[in-house]
């Protein structure tokens, strides 16, 4: 997880600069609905910020001081609209909220509403810089009250339901390198319905290499196993991929310059598999004619990493302090490449501006936990080390740093601040072990960067590619799964992805949170064990812990659209797959889907080897646990939202 976070990511800290000069009047922001904001052609459809790991509100605290973010920005498209609600007004004289780009170019003006709790708006951002894959902006209060100082209530506000828009070409292909544009919703590859072990292998991989490249948007990618040709019409933010065997290996653009162009992958054997990895990144992008191919290919993996600087992870933060400003900092456990982590050692360093009067300190926490507290003295630094034990770990771990100035004089005025800035030499030091919360919260860090993959029936792929897909959204490295049967699978110790019966997970000694064991019958294997006979089929995804290593495991008990069903309520959700709990999400017959937590996957208790004895629950993930009872008929829907602390 980085400072600027991904899903169950902690939010960007919202930064208060000096004061800036008045700005002359810029655009006023418009007050039509969102929908209207996409309307355009080759607009996509408004994006929550957080579903691209920010923040989706903001609160304004103070006039004339800016508030920033930095949204993504996915190469060869740009931002184009930025669409929210401004409310929540308090002591403000005839305001305006002015939207800054990273070179101080205002885009747009919102009004501050007065009299309304809130009202919607729309800023063109079209024009905001980009630089290194980012758009910087930046939010400053302007209105007409008298000067403040540290004992004025200070006019605030917040932007919240913060959506963004992206602009950029998306024509009908004529090349391998223009056949995915930068936006797009949804990927569908074609295997057929009897694909070979190595058409199944090669689907799989390339499920994680294009959602690796499409993050931070969360692009649907499926698996189609129909004997139809692929769904080849479905406008110019779709794509359609078949992969089949031929003895002329390559990659080449058919039907090009038409909505039902398709990019055909073929070959055999290893021959196939190296096309996919064309795909690997941007070099596809060379590729600027109607085929292609991959003569060669070495297989690299991540380096793994027991330690990493804050540098490395991304984790930057800095402020400048007047009361109380809290900064968000986290890491994404993928990028360790070790695999799922039990433990891990923070060595914190910051630099400050010296506190030579009045007074100052920084408390570290997650949630309402308290890690560390240290005073901030004339020394100007920070040096801290802290654990996270177990109980914390998930695949995207946060901290908040709770940071307090107060001037020794009363009344002082606003500019009296102190700099404060983490330092990117600060470490994070990993110890790989399933020692943690289990359940769905380490996933997919226990999956990074390689696993096995288990299928009982190859038209079942596209349940195993669902949840590629979805995973795959939400980690730093591209996984790399890798097909297996279950009988080989066992005998290794990496995470595994299976699609099996139940009967199938029982011989192989697999014990679920629910086994299925026949056409209506299942096993709650929670507190207390059940035995429950539902009067009709349920579709499960359930991840659990079986020798020492996660299991990923997808079943029915005969109607398999309740799946399907199960993966489209993960996406559903705010923050799909980083929105779960618990260790089970199951559908049952009347359709109605529940995320529960039958062992694991809510928060542990605190185990007593602990030697500091610290409790901590990674920010916005602390939640009661949630366990559902299946009824005689249906599942009950349990949606469980997160709040922010």
């Amino acid at each position: 997880m980085r400072a600027i976070a991904r899903a169950l990511i902690v939010p960007l800290a919202v930064i208060g600069v000096a004061a800036q000069a008045m700005l002359p009047t810029s655009p006023v922001a418009s007050a039509q609905p969102y929908e209207t904001a996409a309307a355009e052609p080759n607009v996509t459809p408004a994006i929550s910020l957080r579903q691209l790991g920010l923040p989706d509100k903001l609160e304004i605290i103070g006039s004339n001081q800016a508030f920033d973010t930095s949204i993504p920005v996915p190469e060869g498209i740009g931002p184009s609209m930025l669409t929210g609600q401004i409310g929540s007004v308090v002591n403000v004289i005839d305001g305006r909220v002015d939207v800054l780009d990273a070179r101080g170019i205002v885009l747009g003006s919102i009004v501050v509403p007065m009299g309304v709790s809130a009202v919607p708006f729309t800023v063109d951002i079209s024009g905001a810089m980009v630089n290194e894959g980012r758009a910087p902006l930046s939010f400053i209060l302007r209105d007409q009250n008298p000067p403040s100082t540290s004992c004025t209530e200070l006019p605030s506000l917040s932007l919240s339901q913060l959506m963004t828009t992206f602009s950029g070409p998306t024509p009908d292909p004529t090349t391998v390198a223009g056949f995915l544009p930068r936006y797009l919703d949804q990927i569908t590859i074609g295997v057929g319905p009897n694909p070979s072990r190595d058409q199944q292998q090669a689907a799989l991989a390339l499920v994680a290499k294009l959602t690796q490249l499409s993050r931070p948007i969360p692009v649907r990618i499926d698996v189609d196993t129909s004997s139809s040709p692929v769904w080849r019409s479905g406008g110019p933010t779709r794509r359609s991929i078949e992969i089949r065997e031929s003895d002329n290996p390559g990659i080449a653009v058919e039907n090009p310059g038409t909505q039902g162009a398709v990019l055909a992958i073929t070959g055999k054997g290893e021959e196939l598999l190296r096309q996919v990895d064309l795909f690997a990144d941007r070099r596809y992008e060379l590729a600027q004619t109607t085929t292609a191919s991959v003569n060669s290919m070495k297989n690299s993996v991540p380096t793994a990493a027991y330690t990493r600087s804050f540098g490395e992870l991304d984790m930057t933060a800095e402020s400048e302090i007047l009361g109380v400003e809290t900064l968000y900092i986290g890491f994404d456990a993928s990028e360790f490449a070790v695999g799922s982590i039990d433990h891990a050692q923070v060595h914190l360093i910051s630099n400050y501006t010296p506190v030579t009067s009045g007074n100052a300190s920084i408390l570290i926490r997650s949630g309402s936990t308290v890690l560390a507290t240290h005073k901030l003295d004339e020394s100007g630094l920070v040096d801290l080390y802290f654990d996270l034990p177990p109980e914390t770990i998930a695949s995207n771990v946060g901290l908040s740093l709770e940071i307090r100035y107060n001037p020794e004089r009363d009344c002082a005025p606003l500019t009296d601040r102190i700099t404060f800035a983490v330092d990117p030499r600060s470490t994070v030091t990993v110890t790989p072990g399933s020692h943690n919360r289990g359940g769905f919260p380490v996933l997919p860090m226990a999956f990074a960067p390689e696993f096995d993959v288990a299928i009982d029936q190859p038209e079942h792929i596209r349940y195993a590619a669902q949840a590629i897909n979805l995973m795959g959204q939400h980690s730093v490295v591209a996984l790399r799964p890798r097909l297996a049967t279950l009988d080989e699978a066992a005998g290794r110790g990496s995470g595994l992805v299976v699609v099996a019966s139940g009967e199938e997970l029982a011989r192989a000694g697999m014990q679920p949170p629910m086994l299925t064991t026949g056409a209506t019958v299942v096993d709650v294997n929670g507190a207390p064990i059940t035995d429950i006979d539902i009067h009709g089929p349920l579709g499960v995804v359930q991840a659990f812990s079986h020798n020492g290593r996660m299991v990923l495991a997808l079943n029915s008990t005969g109607d398999w659209g309740l799946v399907d069903r199960s993966f489209d309520y993960i996406r559903g959700l705010e923050n799909r797959w980083a929105s779960l709990i618990g260790d089970t999400v199951a559908t049952g017959p009347a359709g109605d889907t529940a995320n529960m937590a039958v062992r694991a996957g809510d928060a542990m208790t605190p185990q007593p080897d602990l030697a500091n004895g610290w409790r901590w629950w990674v920010w916005a993930t602390i939640a009661a646990g949630v366990i559902a009872v299946l009824a005689a008929i249906s599942i009950v829907v349990l949606r469980k939202r997160r709040a922010n602390p």
